[in-house]
């Protein structure tokens, strides 16, 4: 047979009936002592038990039954009359506040139940925006991740092509370099066609400077082989002496182990893109550039004294290229779980703080 639930109401009403049956003993037993006087005393105990307990319909049984049972004990005994002012008022007080109490009771229970309707339904939200915020971060992971393959992809594209541009396409350029010259020494040729074999052994030169300029910005080899500090040191000075600005560099290392390949390539890139920025949009006089290497990070600070932009639109004091570059260098730093931080003002300037975990050393 199914079991009833404490607050079942055929429970609540049988402990209505029981807490009268047990208010008229006590009083009762009482009885020597009350006399007729205080007919209801503990009948008050009855109600304010089950009201309590149960729930309206088995406290206004206890107040009904409360109030009939109270009657035999008030004078005359065993009647339902009442007799006398006292009485009277007695048993209108006793309904007064029975019903008081039955009413606050019913409400306090109205408003508990309000109240965990309403905690049931935080919690529920509560634990949709965790789930809500757990797939968010999940999706923003993945996106993490995925940016991070396809940049290992991208470097790993460019090592191959600027080695093959480096050595296959180096190689011709030199054989023939090496053939314009053997050819012009085994010919007798007059002075305008040996005008013309200068022009084209300047044309080839110019050809092999731009090639191998390319080969070095798809992937220079001291990065790989050397490390952060001698590729970014080498970077400076062809970037110095192809757009005419003096760098500043200062290198400060505690930590003279290399760090993850990712993260020396995250911060050489973000260097590249700050000062391509510097060189089409900044009109800097001079830039300043920092490497700081210690246990911890690895930070490379990029500072101009140019036109500066407004860092929360993105925008340039004479243009708006530049967001798209702020939004890569911002990917690719949060990519190995770095931050970039961009300090800048139209007319003042603009200062790039790169930071990236130094994490697992290599050498």
């Amino acid at each position: 047979m199914k079991s009833l639930s404490p607050h079942h109401p055929i429970v609540n009403y049988c402990v209505a009936v029981t807490s009268i049956i047990v208010a008229i003993a006590v009083r009762i037993l009482l009885d020597p002592v009350l006399g007729n006087e205080y007919p209801h005393v503990t009948f008050f105990f009855a109600i304010i038990f089950t009201a309590w307990y149960g729930d309206l319909g088995a406290s206004i049984v206890a107040l009904v039954l409360g109030c009939l049972a109270a009657a035999f004990f008030a004078f005359p005994r065993g009647s339902l009359e009442i007799h006398g002012i006292d009485a009277q008022v007695g048993t209108g007080l006793f309904l007064v506040v029975g019903l008081s109490t039955v009413f606050f009771s019913e409400s306090m229970r109205n408003a508990n139940r309000r109240a965990n309707a309403n905690a049931d339904e935080l919690l529920k939200k509560q634990s949709d925006l965790e789930h809500e915020i757990e797939e968010r971060r999940r999706a923003q992971q993945a996106h993490v991740n995925l940016l991070r393959r396809l940049v290992n992809v991208q470097e790993e594209e460019r090592r191959r092509i600027s080695r093959e541009l480096h050595d296959q396409c180096g190689q011709d350029l030199t054989a023939l370099h090496l053939g314009l010259k053997c050819l012009e020494e085994s010919m007798a040729i007059d002075p305008e066609i040996a005008r013309q074999f200068k022009i084209l052994h300047q044309l080839l030169d110019q050809v092999a400077q731009e090639m191998h300029h390319l080969a070095q910005e798809l992937r220079p080899p001291a990065l790989d082989e050397l490390g952060l500090r001698t590729a970014v040191e080498s970077y400076l000075r062809t970037w110095s002496s192809r757009t005419n600005v003096p760098v500043d560099f200062e290198y400060r290392g505690l930590n003279q182990k290399r760090v993850a390949p990712e993260v020396e390539t995250a911060l050489y890139r973000t260097l590249q893109e700050a000062l391509t920025n510097v060189a089409k949009h900044a009109a800097a006089r001079v830039v300043s550039v920092v490497l700081n290497q210690c246990e911890q990070d690895t930070l490379i600070i990029v500072e101009d004294q140019g036109t500066g932009f407004d860092v929360e639109s993105g925008t340039l004091s004479t243009g708006s290229r530049q967001h798209l570059g702020l939004l890569g260098m911002r990917e690719r730093i949060s990519a190995v779980g770095g931050s970039l931080d961009i300090e800048s003002t139209p007319g003042t300037g603009t200062t790039i703080f790169a930071r990236v975990p130094s994490g697992k050393s290599v050498r």
